[in-house]
């Protein structure tokens, strides 16, 4: 089926973002193995090497500088106690301000981690569990920006090892803007898998509730959203 180009302008896009920003946070993963690893097999105590550290952090920014739909990115690693080691939090993140890039620092307060306790971050725990990328979202994130925001996330493994997720905020008001750009149909919805809206042209449908589809029609679909058009 031919798709007219009112819609396929709107699914390029999506595809855009998505792909790109998928694909920026499996690059960040891998480096961050990289760095972790060294090439040999690792646990997440190797993350406590002060050298380590640094080269992380580049990574991060290197990835805010050259993917335009991010707005934050970093690594999250919980370190479990040992004979040798204490429990520890470990989230290195970093966000875009109109005069260069910030730092979180969190890291600098193990007290501030312990309370915030990113395992419990649904973009930590899939893909800690899944093992493979994932999207969550739309949410306000409290943390970092206050405002309705993606969270792209990526787990590291070394030899089935757990280390830590690689993630990428988008923040949902860019993405809203970058759609609008696009000649779209009439009365579209954009939604998470589990149906809460993240981008409408149709004012009865605000971003973060969820759509209780009225007579509408499935317009796209893909591993990390829905596109409906509303029928009335």
């Amino acid at each position: 089926m031919t798709l007219p180009a009112s819609l396929t302008d709107l699914i390029d896009k999506i595809d855009d973002i998505t792909v790109s920003t998928v694909e920026s946070t499996a690059t960040l993963a891998n480096l961050i193995r990289e760095s972790i690893t060294h090439g040999q097999k690792a646990s997440a105590e190797a993350l406590l090497d002060p050298a380590v550290k640094p080269i992380i952090q580049e990574h991060i920014r290197e990835t805010l500088k050259h993917n335009r739909y991010c707005s934050g990115a970093g690594f999250a690693s919980h370190i479990e106690s040992s004979p040798t080691t204490g429990e520890y939090w470990l989230l290195e993140w970093w966000f875009k301000k109109s005069n260069g890039l910030q730092q979180v620092n969190l890291d600098l307060d193990q007290a501030t981690q312990q309370r915030l306790d990113f395992r419990t971050f649904e973009w930590f725990k899939h893909a800690s569990s899944s093992g493979k990328a994932f999207i969550h979202g739309p949410y306000v994130d409290y943390v970092c920006n206050t405002a309705y925001t993606l969270t792209s996330a990526v787990p590291v493994f070394s030899d089935q090892q757990f280390l830590g997720v690689a993630a990428i905020d988008m923040l949902v008001g860019q993405i809203e803007e970058e759609l609008l750009t696009c000649r779209h149909p009439d009365r579209v919805v954009l939604t998470n898998r589990e149906n809460r809206i993240i981008f409408s042209t149709w004012p009865h449908y605000r971003v973060g509730n969820l759509l209780t589809i009225p007579p509408a029609t499935v317009l796209y679909q893909s591993d990390y959203f829905f596109l409906y058009q509303c029928d009335n």
